[in-house]
């Protein structure tokens, strides 16, 4: 995952450009897991993020757990190859999923996220959070839950939480 080489989606860089989003997405960056080589994005969550992440729940544009992601995401990339022998147009070019990961994850999780990051290269962006998963929990559901992995799963939430990203740079 090279955020210097991802296409955004196109509504995000008309409004910001791509360096803006690459400089917020690189200010502060955090290796995966000791033993891996992937470094991704750490984000702390602030009001506009909340924000952003409500929106698109309320949308049903997220999806929570890392089964109920890699199933999707695996559906998804399925979907783009059939697609892909019916025409000649590009697919999946542009980041078009996001997910969002806390910070209290085993080491096993975290290889996990690292390699579903890989397989789904250049559709997928994942970011840390830097919260522990029952304060995603909360958010997204409003009840003591643990949750250590969110998906937003259409290019518009991912514009969404990514554009509070930058706002919060600014």
């Amino acid at each position: 995952m090279n955020l210097f080489d991802m296409r955004f989606p196109r509504q995000l860089e008309a409004a910001y450009g791509r360096e803006a989003i690459r400089r917020a997405l690189t200010d502060r960056t955090i290796r995966l897991w000791p033993g891996g080589d992937l470094d991704v994005p750490l984000i702390t969550m602030k009001d506009p993020l909340k924000k952003a992440l409500q929106s698109t729940l309320l949308r049903g544009l997220i999806r929570c757990g890392f089964e109920g992601v890699s199933d999707k995401l695996r559906s998804e990339r399925a979907g783009i190859a059939n697609a892909g022998k019916r025409s000649d147009a590009p697919h999946g070019e542009r980041v078009s999923r996001l997910i969002l990961f806390t910070n209290d994850g085993a080491e096993r999780f975290y290889r996990h996220v690292e390699q579903l990051l890989r397989s789904h290269v250049p559709r997928l962006l994942g970011c840390f959070l830097d919260v522990p998963g029952s304060v995603l929990g909360q958010l997204v559901t409003g009840k003591d839950r643990q949750i250590k992995l969110v998906m937003a799963e259409h290019k518009d939430a991912v514009s969404e939480i990514l554009r509070a990203m930058v706002r919060e740079q600014e």
